[in-house]
């Protein structure tokens, strides 16, 4: 699973320094990705986290590129959540879909396609559904030095 998500944030990472598909020339600098989904609010559940992207000229990027998170989120019969109104169950799924987001960007945050993307310093990386929950995944550094967020206490 870890395999395909560095895949699909490679692809990704391959479009937000591409013009053609930024909607930007030249491309404008990156300080923030957000990979949204739209999760219950749609039926069944959208889980294809899509890329944002903004800096201090404004958006980026917008629903460009992105990675599939599903199987982190698991649906019944029905297509909804198994524990449709437990918070608990959606943190729970976010935090495991940011620990295989984290994995991955951990072992290509000093590939050639994230050298590629236009900086802004260092790019903070969210996992966000929508009036749900969001979650910070990581600060990369244009070295490439992953920054974790600090614990909540």
């Amino acid at each position: 699973m870890t395999e395909r998500i560095k895949k699909e944030l490679l692809e990704s990472f391959e479009l937000y320094a591409n013009p053609e598909y930024t909607g930007y020339n030249p491309v404008r600098p990156v300080a923030k990705i957000v990979f949204a989904a739209q999760g219950e609010i749609t039926s069944p559940p959208d889980l294809e986290f899509m890329g944002y992207g903004a800096g201090t000229e404004g958006e980026a990027f917008s629903e460009c590129g992105g990675i599939n998170l599903e199987s982190f989120f698991p649906l019944d019969a029905n297509g909804e959540y198994f524990e449709k109104d437990d918070e608990e169950f959606i943190e729970e799924c976010i935090q495991k879909a940011g620990v295989a987001v984290l994995n991955s960007l951990e072992s290509i945050a000093n590939s050639e396609e994230f050298q590629k993307i236009p900086k802004e310093g260092p790019i903070v990386f969210v996992l966000n559904l929508i009036d749900q929950i969001s979650k910070v995944i990581c600060r990369i550094h244009p070295n490439g030095e992953i920054e974790l967020p600090p614990n909540k206490q």
